[in-house]
């Protein structure tokens, strides 16, 4: 069976075309879903070892300035976040398209991999590479998907998942800091994180 490109999203279709046959029968639905449905989705990419200390020492630096542990997990949630926000402001697949082709042609190049249901393949060639793993909210995912897949409706050249949206919101960031194009960025993640 072929794995779903966006299995969040059509969970969420799947449970919407439902019609439960009587009351008992949509009560335990809705209590199989909600003992089921884990709230935290984790998912898996591979950066360059050379981004990921970056990152590494980034974190350390914001976690030093806070007071306050900050991890990788930390730092893509709050660029999730603003992806997020800056997307439903736009609202056309077609922008949010040519934004993610451009992100992920300037993004640091990873090479492919094939990845099993049960197991992902490190890539062999090329440069080290250092996993990431992180955890997202599913309603989170859910509306990444919702405009992955509406992306992937339009029939462009390339398609996009939710790890390959991390990973390149992960790389330009990285890219961007080494670049010296963030400026005050430890500052305004302090910031965002008390409040």
């Amino acid at each position: 069976m072929k794995k779903s490109r966006f299995p969040i999203y059509d969970d969420e279709i799947r449970e919407l075309s439902y019609s439960p046959y009587n009351i008992f029968d949509k009560w335990f639905m809705k209590a199989t879903r909600k003992l089921t449905t884990p709230t935290l989705l984790s998912y898996t990419f591979y950066v360059p070892v050379s981004e990921y200390l970056r990152g590494e020492l980034f974190c350390d630096d914001v976690t030093e300035a806070a007071n306050e542990k900050f991890t990788h997990i930390d730092l893509l949630t709050l660029l999730l976040d603003d992806f997020l926000f800056q997307a439903k402001k736009r609202s056309n697949p077609v922008d949010l398209y040519h934004e993610l082709t451009i992100r992920s042609q300037n993004a640091i190049k990873i090479n492919s991999y094939q990845e099993d249901e049960s197991e992902i393949l490190v890539p062999t060639n090329g440069p080290k590479k250092k996993m990431i793993k992180c955890l997202i909210h599913r309603k989170q995912a859910l509306r990444l998907e919702v405009m992955l897949s509406d992306i992937a409706e339009l029939n462009m050249e390339h398609t996009f998942e939710v790890k390959d949206v991390l990973r390149m919101l992960y790389s330009d960031f990285i890219l961007q800091y080494k670049n010296g194009n963030l400026s005050n960025v430890v500052d305004n993640i302090i910031q965002r994180l008390s409040q």
